[in-house]
């Protein structure tokens, strides 16, 4: 498998959404770790971490030339995961902030 770097505008758009989404995956990890240590609570980080991981995954697999159905299966798993993932994990430290605020 060789790896190229993408082309055209729509493998270049799709490939900087993702790079921007986990920037923002990135900050609301660091917003949740700064939480937890201050309140020694239960803001949720890990799936901040997975998110990211499975995003890294997917850019990974994106400058793949060679697509083969296990890359095309790898790939819509890992965006899914990755979408997921981030949204459980801002869900749950909205809430868990929230909590927070109404018991203080």
């Amino acid at each position: 498998m060789v790896m190229v770097f993408p082309t055209t505008a729509e493998e270049l758009l799709i490939a900087g959404y993702v790079l921007f989404c986990m920037g923002m995956i990135a900050i609301s990890f660091l917003i949740a770790a700064f939480y937890r240590k201050k309140t020694n609570g239960g803001a949720p980080f890990l799936g901040f971490l997975l998110s990211l991981l499975l995003g890294t995954v997917f850019i990974g697999t994106f400058f793949l030339t060679e697509a083969s159905d296990y890359v095309d299966i790898v790939r819509t798993t890992s965006l899914l995961g990755c979408s997921m993932s981030s949204a459980l994990s801002m869900i749950g430290l909205f809430m868990s902030m929230r909590r927070r605020r109404k018991a203080g």
